[in-house]
């Protein structure tokens, strides 16, 4: 509940609070008493309204101040010491508003004469259900709290997690690539100027956008192209990976360096270089979801069996970001491997409207 709506109930109670003792006061002028007149309503009124005013005025020090100090913290002997204590300050408070204030505009009478005692006792009367709502409200305001706490907890718990999981990322790719840069460049080729700008765009992407909670997945796709290209320059015109996107990329929104990892494991644990078997790397969105699918053959030559962040990793990732959104199936023989990710994607467009129309003003406001 947001503070807004919070303040809203706390003014609809003591509205509510004040409007139940003012009823009797119509009651009388309209039905009952012919004798009592608007001016008696306005005194009346006035008088109930003072009255909410001292009520309201205690119900917060003792709901706010004196249940978090005392009462919430076990010191019940100290709590009963001050709330006696606030009574005994709010009895003159009561006395000059109530009955000095109100009688100097003949806006009270009274039948019997007024002391400091009898209003103390009505203080007390009229007080002690406001006691307990206040002590009530406090732990039920301590609750919300600790819940509000929790959440704040776990969202930071989340962001950390999400964080270091996204800073495992394999650099095995990226320091082949430099590898392969040094390469070209020593060897003067006409190739080593395009390479570097491809590898300048990717450090750009994943410093940059990567700070993003989600990216545009053309800009994903983008990135994963320019891997792709980089590791054909890498091995010098003999990589054999197909690389293809079908469907409306610009609209729809994923977590960034999502994908990354099952196409470096790909290019780290499969083979490259057989023309009748290359890399097959797609991406398809229908609708609002993503189909991924990532073949390769399997190199059983390759010393380094460490692979990445590796699918522990990934699924971490996924069920905290795309939790009952997402299907990921891994299929592997003794030559081949596979991964086919089904995703439920965030519409740009979808979350657009959504804002728009919450924005919206109503026709009749105008």
């Amino acid at each position: 509940m947001n503070k807004k709506k919070i303040i809203l109930f706390h003014c609809l109670f003591w509205f509510f609070d004040f409007f139940k003792d003012t009823i009797y006061g119509f009651q009388y002028y309209y039905f009952y008493d012919a004798q009592y007149t608007l001016a008696s309503l306005y005194k009346t009124t006035a008088i109930d309204f003072v009255r909410t005013l001292l009520t309201a005025a205690l119900f917060y020090v003792n709901a706010l101040v004196l249940v978090p100090c005392f009462f919430g913290k076990g010191r019940y002997g100290l709590y009963a010491l001050s709330v006696l204590l606030l009574l005994v300050a709010f009895t003159p408070v009561h006395y000059l508003l109530e009955i000095i204030l109100l009688k100097y505009f003949s806006w009270a009478t009274y039948g019997r004469e007024i002391t400091m005692v009898w209003i103390f006792q009505s203080v007390l009367n009229a007080s002690l259900m406001y006691l307990m709502l206040g002590i009530a409200y406090g732990y039920v305001v301590d609750y919300f709290k600790a819940q509000d706490e929790k959440k704040e907890l776990e969202k930071a718990k989340l962001t950390t997690e999400l964080a270091f999981l996204k800073s495992q990322i394999n650099p095995h790719f990226l320091f082949n690539t430099i590898n392969d840069i040094y390469a070209l460049t020593y060897q003067k080729s006409d190739l080593a100027p395009n390479a570097l700008l491809k590898l300048s765009g990717l450090l750009r992407y994943m410093l940059r956008e990567s700070e993003q909670e989600r990216v545009p997945l053309s800009k994903e796709a983008d990135y994963l192209q320019d891997v792709v290209e980089l590791q054909k320059i890498g091995l010098k015109g003999n990589a054999y990976i197909r690389y293809s996107c079908a469907g409306n990329m610009a609209k729809n929104h994923i977590a960034p360096l999502l994908l990354i990892s099952f196409v470096e494991n790909a290019f780290k644990h499969g083979i490259c270089t057989d023309p009748a078997h290359p890399i097959d790397i797609r991406l398809q969105v229908e609708g609002g979801t993503l189909l991924f699918r990532v073949y390769n053959r399997k190199n059983r030559d390759q010393k380094d069996r460490t692979g990445g962040i590796g699918l522990a990793n990934v699924r971490r990732r996924l069920e905290l970001l795309y939790p009952d959104r997402y299907d990921l199936g891994i299929s592997e023989d003794e030559h081949t491997y596979t991964v086919n990710l089904t995703l439920q994607l965030h519409n740009i467009l979808a979350a657009k409207a959504k804002t728009m129309k919450a924005k919206a003003i109503p026709a009749e406001a105008l």
